[in-house]
């Protein structure tokens, strides 16, 4: 089979599935190991999902995202790392400055830190963090980092952290600072977006869904005197190369009704699976090229765990080879 370039560019990450299913496991060692096969086929990035508790009759057991980032970059040397998202609301925003200046030295560099206000009501009580405030935490603590990042001494009052005159090192090597993507959806996240982020994260998001908020997003970027040009963006989707189309569709919309939650309050869809035979996901890929998006996380569709490997195999020699 002779395969074809496709003219343009977009670059393509995988989703370590650090959380799985009531019942199941996965270990640590696992991830990582997808992670340096993943940069060895040609992925640009490798991302971790954030929560420290998920489910309550139903538990979803999740690992620690930093901490698993921490391993594969010690393991990796040319990959990004990135977090889709953090729930930053939840940090001790000089705690986890620290924490990310050390991964982001500790890796060369390479750590995107994807962020979020949080959604999960029952996580905020547990660790005693405000659920009605979240979004206004978000910002502060973004603040408060971003400062720790670039300034060699900092004073200022934020809630329960007085800063008097603060030094943080060492600094992260990414300047001005570590990339600060958000996730989010609604119109006034979307301003949050473009006023305080570097890019912008969604998830399960069609082409054309993605379009129409993109351009939002682009909006507030422009009126609050950033480049659209240097704001980046991806789109986290479940991905499954099959035998064929339908084979593909049934196994994607299984794995979607056991692993994923998607937003009511948002677009997301199952539909917006990348999935089917190479030809069909190739030309679902060019319809997220030409909808502007720059990175697509691919999230593997599987019929259990066991089959993870396969499918960043397959897709790694299958569809990002027409891409390069």
């Amino acid at each position: 089979m002779v395969k074809t370039k496709v003219t343009g560019k977009i670059k393509f990450g995988l989703a370590l599935q650090n959380y799985v299913a009531t019942g199941e496991t996965i270990h640590p060692k696992d991830l990582v190991a997808q992670a340096v096969r993943s940069e060895e086929l040609g992925y640009n990035s490798v991302w971790v999902w954030d929560h420290i508790l998920l489910g309550s009759r139903n538990v979803f057991p999740v690992y620690d995202s930093l901490t698993i980032l921490t391993a594969v970059a010690t393991e990796t040397t040319r990959v990004r790392l990135g977090t889709g998202v953090l729930v930053l609301s939840l940090r001790n925003p000089v705690v986890l400055a620290k924490q990310v200046a050390t991964i982001d030295n500790l890796s060369g560099g390479r750590i995107t830190l994807g962020i979020a206000a949080g959604w999960y009501q029952r996580e905020f009580q547990a660790c005693g963090i405000p659920f009605d405030t979240r979004g206004k935490i978000l910002q502060v603590n973004m603040e408060v980092m971003k400062r720790l990042w670039t300034e060699d001494r900092v004073t200022g009052s934020y809630g329960q952290n007085e800063l008097h005159n603060v030094t943080m090192e060492p600094k992260p090597l990414q300047k001005p600072h570590i990339p600060l993507w958000m996730g989010g959806y609604t119109d006034p996240v979307l301003k949050r977006v473009g006023r305080l982020a570097n890019g912008w994260i969604s998830y399960f998001y069609t082409p054309e869904s993605f379009t129409k908020s993109w351009k939002k997003v682009l909006e507030h970027v422009q009126l609050n005197g950033k480049q659209p040009t240097q704001f980046g963006n991806c789109d986290m989707v479940p991905g499954r190369v099959d035998a064929n189309d339908e084979d593909g569709s049934k196994v994607t919309n299984a794995f979607i009704s056991k692993y994923c939650d998607l937003p009511a309050w948002s677009e997301a869809t199952p539909t917006s699976a990348i999935t089917g035979t190479r030809k069909t996901c190739v030309s679902k890929i060019e319809e997220y090229l030409q909808a502007g998006v720059q990175e697509l996380v691919i999230m593997p569709a599987v019929k259990d765990l066991d089959e993870i490997k396969n499918q960043i195999e397959v897709f790694g020699k299958d569809i990002l080879t027409s891409f390069t």
